[in-house]
């Protein structure tokens, strides 16, 4: 399978709006607007339709990442980014993996010995469809608008913005929903269970997932936890780079509970030499799930002697939606596979929204998990931020790596400031 037919490229995001360039900028008003994509063009076909699901044809872009709605057979989602999408459709099929074995002869019989009663049905655990929403998602943009604060700021940065301020001062709210989905889900953590983390681990799927419609199912049937019997096997889905960077964080947040989690972040985050107010911070956002920090601070050990990695943990606090942590904890693991992968960086700068590498053989690159970039006046302003960096070393390389695909227009843009881009880095697992 072609990776276009999978996931769609995404572009350089992390240098924004933060000052007058050196360089000419693009003729103010000559840019694109964020089109509406259809599935059939940018999802492989397993990933648009299956036995218990499909997406929309009509998907909605923020000029960075997609959104799609997910109908199943379990309850329908709207599902931002590419990534999270195919983690939503492994979850579907979990559901129907649990469905078919509450079903099944040894389990009934089991759930009898157990002295269980019957079990709810799976499909009752499904939340209401959700409504076709229509017009442009503000998505990722406030993120980057954010950009023009201090990386030192980024500690009161969060707090003021988990309070309700914009940027402005002018108190724009971060929505209700999401406030609520971040209490309950911090409330819940600790009562995550060893059975319901050994259920997640038959299941592949994360024990902290923000689907509370299988945490739920999960919970159910977590009394039942020999489960080898139930041999429950799963198509392979598409993942992004550097998922086999820190392959061995799925199997850490199966075996350990959420303060066994975060006593092993802190240690890797002390060895790296991080200040301890600033480890407290970061393992206290009550935005970011365990499995989340979990990822985000293995990536940062994979760059351990990197230098500016405190930088990218204040970065991580500046996140204040789900959608922004996704995006942000991406894009810092698609970093860390660079790293190992293609060029050793030597430092990270982030003084702007993503972190920005520095290589041993003074490459200048950009690892961005965006799904599908237009050319808008944001991305122009990063491109030619990102040009003006030549100023510095006209030998200076400039490389973009992008998880999905970007507009004719974007990619013409920049061929002619010779940024050497690197689009649809999507792999399939085996």
């Amino acid at each position: 399978m072609k990776t276009s037919d999978t996931y769609p490229r995404f572009v350089t995001l992390n240098l924004l709006v933060l000052a007058l360039l050196s360089v000419s900028p693009s003729v103010a008003g000559d840019f694109e607007e964020p089109a509406l994509l259809r599935s059939s063009d940018v999802l492989a076909d397993k990933l648009r339709e299956g036995s218990h699901h499909r997406v929309d044809k009509d998907v909605r872009s923020d000029g960075y990442i997609n959104y799609y709605v997910l109908r199943s057979d379990y309850g329908d989602w709207e599902v931002a980014s590419t990534p999270l999408l195919a983690v939503r459709v492994r979850e579907v099929e979990a559901l129907a993996a649990l469905d078919d074995v509450s079903k099944t002869e040894v389990f009934i019989k089991a759930a009898a010995d157990a002295g269980v009663g019957q079990l709810k049905a799976i499909k009752e655990f499904a939340t209401q469809p959700v409504e076709t929403i229509t017009g442009i998602p503000k998505g990722i943009g406030r993120w980057f608008t954010r950009s023009k604060r201090d990386a030192e700021e980024a500690v009161a940065a969060a707090g003021e913005f988990l309070d309700g301020e914009d940027e402005t001062g002018e108190g724009e709210a971060a929505p209700d929903d999401d406030s609520n989905v971040v209490m309950d889900l911090t409330e819940g953590y600790l009562g995550v269970s060893g059975a319901e983390r050994a259920w997640a681990q038959e299941l592949g799927t994360d024990p902290y997932t923000r689907n509370e419609v299988l945490r739920s199912a999960i919970k159910s049937v977590a009394w039942a936890d020999r489960l080898g019997r139930f041999g429950m096997k799963f198509a392979p889905v598409p993942r992004i780079p550097g998922a086999d960077v820190i392959s061995e964080v799925n199997d850490v947040v199966w075996s350990k509970d959420p303060r066994e989690l975060e006593d092993l972040n802190r240690e890797r985050l002390a060895a790296m030499g991080a200040d301890d107010g600033l480890i407290d911070e970061y393992l206290s956002n009550p935005l970011l799930t365990p499995t989340q920090l979990t990822y985000l601070t293995a990536a940062l050990t994979e760059m351990d002697g990197v230098a500016g990695l405190d930088g990218i943990i204040r970065q991580a606090l500046m996140a204040t939606t789900e959608v922004e942590a996704g995006f942000f904890i991406k894009s810092v693991t698609m970093l860390a596979w660079y790293h190992l992968n293609k060029k050793p960086v030597v430092s990270v700068s982030t003084e702007f929204a993503v972190p920005r590498a520095i290589t041993e053989d003074g490459t200048a690159a950009l690892v961005l998990a965006t799904d599908y970039v237009f050319w808008t006046d944001t991305v122009a302003t990063a491109a030619d931020r990102f040009t003006a960096l030549r100023d510095e070393d006209a030998d200076r390389s400039l490389e973009l790596w992008l998880l999905g695909d970007m507009s004719a227009r974007t990619s013409e843009e920049l061929t002619a400031r010779n940024i050497q881009v690197h689009t649809n880095l999507v792999e399939v697992a085996d």
